[in-house]
């Protein structure tokens, strides 16, 4: 009776621990992957690869802040997502900044257009046109790595100018300094 007991409770630890993840199957979420961007309009979900490293420019800028720049194309559509935070520092100290804010002239910018070619914007938060209020947070920086994560959520504008709101945004990607 015991080694049937024995037997039975063996099987089914090799059963379980042969449906387990380990580890090193892990394979992280679009948004959290290096270089790779997501958002979501209402229920739906948009998201896509960097074309290429995200760049800091290590150069100050007239109004006392550094530029994080980046592109990203939709999978599947092509369209392109585009944004720029002016951050406040080089080493993400800073946490949370905004676009959409009236008499900034900070190039903080959100758009999401049509594609690599177009001009035409399919949503829109910029502080050149201020309303639709986005915020970005800096939720995680590796200093070695040089890899950023911010998540981001607000205010755009649409193609047709009414206000939409933007969800779940998640991007992480290696910076490159310039």
């Amino acid at each position: 009776m015991r080694t049937l007991i024995f037997s039975f409770a063996a099987s089914l630890t090799l059963l379980f621990s042969s449906c387990m993840k380990h580890a090193s199957d892990y394979e992280p979420a679009i948004g959290e992957a290096v270089n790779t961007w997501t958002f979501k309009d209402g229920s739906k979900t948009y998201f896509g690869d960097f074309v290429s490293n995200p760049v800091l420019g290590k150069t100050i800028q007239s109004n006392n802040t550094y530029t994080l720049s980046m592109a990203g194309i939709q999978k599947g559509s092509g369209q392109l997502l585009t944004m720029a935070i002016s951050l406040a520092d080089l080493d993400f100290n800073v946490k949370s900044y905004q676009s959409g804010i009236n008499g900034s002239d900070h190039a903080t910018s959100f758009s999401y257009s049509g594609s690599a070619g177009s001009r035409d914007a399919i949503y829109s938060s910029s502080n050149v046109d201020p309303g639709a209020v986005m915020t970005y947070n800096i939720s995680h920086y590796n200093a070695v790595k040089n890899i950023v994560t911010i998540t981001f959520s607000g205010q755009v504008y649409d193609a047709s100018g009414n206000l939409m709101n933007i969800s779940k945004g998640k991007m992480t990607a290696h910076v490159d300094r310039k």
